[in-house]
């Protein structure tokens, strides 16, 4: 070393300085790099934090929402399940008044057949009353066509009033027998099968009483009673005797046995 020139020395000396200078420049923009990466790291990090706390915040909002909406759900399952009881119970009160409506509507055809059939006994007792009169019946037998003609139109008034006729019958039993059996045709079963007659057991009717059925003076049927109620009966229609097309109002006859 000794040896060694001084110049050499220098030179490895400066080269030495040029290169420690450089290193540190480089070193020096390395932390210079490094602190800009820090600092971009930590701002991302914090929008990253404060994008977590949104997502937190949204996902709290989101769990109300559907809370919210579950309660909705329910509240609209309970309000579906009262509609359809309440469309159950008004369709039950629809069938109930559709039955209600045909049983009235049966009724005002009841009360208006018996009106048309008191009608029609009305008429006939004036008939019979006349009758009577000309053949020189006793006053009790005019009496008592007087008084079931008053009975009869007190209940043809009552029946065109809307309520039940017939509760009478029994007390005109008397001068209907005089009639000798009469009734009228109330309404015709299908196929002419059968016929319902306002002649019940209050008027003596029996089972197995045999009628004729009329329209003027022609017998159109030959009827056997087959059930017996208080004021009407119900009568099957002999086939081989049908003459004709029996209709409401027809007149009948009891066919007395010797």
């Amino acid at each position: 070393m000794r040896n060694t020139p001084l110049f050499v020395l220098c030179a490895f000396a400066l080269l030495g300085a040029v290169f420690s200078g450089a290193l540190y420049l480089k070193i020096g923009n390395s932390k210079q790099i490094l602190a800009a990466e820090l600092a971009s790291a930590h701002d991302r990090t914090t929008r990253l934090q404060a994008d977590l706390a949104a997502a937190h915040e949204q996902t709290g909002s989101l769990k109300a929402q559907v809370a919210a909406l579950d309660a909705s759900l329910d509240t609209a399952r309970t309000e579906l399940a009262a509609t359809a009881e309440k469309l159950s119970s008004a369709e039950l009160r629809a069938v109930v008044l559709d039955h209600d409506l045909s049983s009235a509507q049966k009724r005002l055809t009841l009360h208006e057949q018996n009106a048309q059939a008191l009608g029609a006994e009305v008429a006939a007792l004036r008939a019979d009353l006349d009758d009577s009169r000309n053949s020189n019946a006793s006053p009790e037998a005019v009496a008592a066509y007087k008084t079931t003609i008053a009975e009869l139109e007190k209940q043809l008034a009552t029946a065109r009033q809307g309520a039940t006729a017939g509760v009478g019958y029994g007390a005109a039993t008397a001068a209907f027998t005089n009639r000798s059996g009469r009734a009228s045709v109330l309404s015709i079963g299908p196929s002419s099968a059968f016929v319902v007659l306002n002649f019940g057991s209050a008027r003596g009717a029996q089972l197995g009483q045999r009628l004729t059925v009329s329209q003027g003076t022609e017998i159109v049927a030959t009827v056997l009673i087959s059930d017996v109620r208080t004021h009407f009966s119900i009568a099957q229609v002999q086939p081989d005797t049908l003459r004709g097309v029996l209709q409401k109002g027809d007149s009948a006859l009891l066919v007395r046995t010797p």
